[in-house]
């Protein structure tokens, strides 16, 4: 049986701990308050410290996402039209700066983006002097999707077979209609110089012409304007010089509007 001095003892113990319940209590409780009354005071001041924002009760926001800015787009080079020139060494203005040839004054007198691939001694069927013949030079020529495709035919095919050239200007022209039907076909007669006109030079004009016309395309007669000028040749004797050159261009510029094609 505990005594009175055991039983006292317990009875201020529990006293003890039920004061230091209360006195932990009522600390936390002060504690809440006074941090609550500082942040309220601290958010005020905040507040109080803000500038007044201006708005506009009428004011809407779009939230349309932005177009993609719009490409800058170049006027004179997206109207330029893409020609590719397939020929010999007349058609690529042999013996003379790339912009002095027939082909680049025609060229830059209309806007062309000219691509020349004509090489020295190539024609239908004779291999050039870069080992390419019409033939080849149309494989790339088709790589490029050009707008139009000139050519003509070539003193550099003389004495070969009438039959075997005609064959193959008849397949080149057609391989060039049937994969870009499109790409306009413009033929030329073949540019002879100042001496007498060789007369297989006309079969072979009768030929692109034929074929040309099967593949509507445009055949240009721009005649023979060098004929009877020596002063209009180099001293080969073969190709024109500058003035030859503008001549020939002269020439082409106005069987080109003769035709009536816009280019």
């Amino acid at each position: 049986m505990p005594t009175r001095r055991t039983r006292k003892r317990a009875i201020l113990g529990g006293v003890s701990v039920f004061a230091l319940v209360v006195l932990a209590a009522g600390v936390a409780a002060w504690a809440d308050g006074h941090l609550a009354g500082t942040n309220s005071t601290f958010e005020a001041a905040q507040v109080a410290a803000s500038p007044a924002a201006t708005v506009n009760p009428s004011a809407t926001v779009d939230l349309t996402p932005l177009d993609d800015p719009a490409p800058i787009v170049d006027p004179a080079s997206s109207s330029a039209l893409n020609v590719v020139a397939i020929g010999d060494s007349i058609m690529a203005g042999s013996g003379l700066n790339d912009d002095e040839s027939w082909l680049a004054i025609v060229a830059e007198s209309h806007g062309w983006k000219l691509t020349n691939l004509a090489s020295d001694g190539s024609g239908f069927v004779t291999v050039g002097d870069d080992g390419d013949t019409f033939s080849d030079q149309t494989i790339v020529a088709l790589s490029l999707h050009p707008d139009v495709i000139i050519l003509s035919g070539s003193s550099n095919d003389l004495g070969v077979s009438q039959a075997v050239l005609a064959n193959a200007t008849t397949a080149l022209i057609e391989r060039i209609h049937l994969v870009l039907p499109q790409t306009i076909i413009l033929t030329v007669d073949a540019i002879w110089g100042d001496t007498d006109f060789p007369g297989q030079l006309s079969e072979m004009d009768a030929s692109v012409k034929l074929a040309s016309a099967r593949a509507s395309g445009a055949y240009l007669d721009i005649g023979q304007p060098l004929s009877g000028i020596p002063n209009l040749m180099q001293a080969d004797g073969v190709h024109p010089n500058v003035a030859g050159q503008a001549a020939l261009a002269q020439a082409f510029d106005a069987a080109l509007e003769a035709s009536g094609l816009n280019l």
